[in-house]
C-alpha cells in the first residue's frame, strides 16, 4: 500500500488529531490511521474527506507522481510543435 501523504498533510494543517477527524467523519482513529496508510476509503468516506478540506477527490487520493510526469510530457509535447 502506498502512504496516503495528502490526507496526513491537510489533516496536519488544520491542526487536527485522528480522532478529531474521525468524529467529523463518521469513523474510528484507526481507519483514519489506516486510510493514512494507503488504505482505499469508501466513496461516502472519501467524499466527506474532500469536504472537510474543500478539496477534489483527485487531489487527496491520486498520485501526484503521475500528475508531475503527465505535466511534463505536456511541457515536452507543447516544445517540440
Amino acid at each position: 500500500m502506498k502512504k496516503n501523504h495528502k490526507l496526513k498533510e491537510y489533516r496536519k494543517k488544520h491542526k487536527m488529531t485522528q480522532k478529531e477527524l474521525a468524529d467529523l467523519v463518521g469513523v474510528t482513529s484507526d481507519y483514519i490511521s489506516q486510510i493514512e496508510r494507503g488504505r482505499i476509503p469508501g466513496m461516502f468516506t472519501a467524499i466527506k474527506l474532500a469536504k472537510i478540506f474543500d478539496t477534489t477527490l483527485e487531489d487527496l487520493f491520486l498520485n501526484n507522481q503521475n500528475d508531475e510526469g503527465q505535466n511534463n510530457t505536456n511541457q515536452n509535447n507543447e516544445n517540440q510543435k
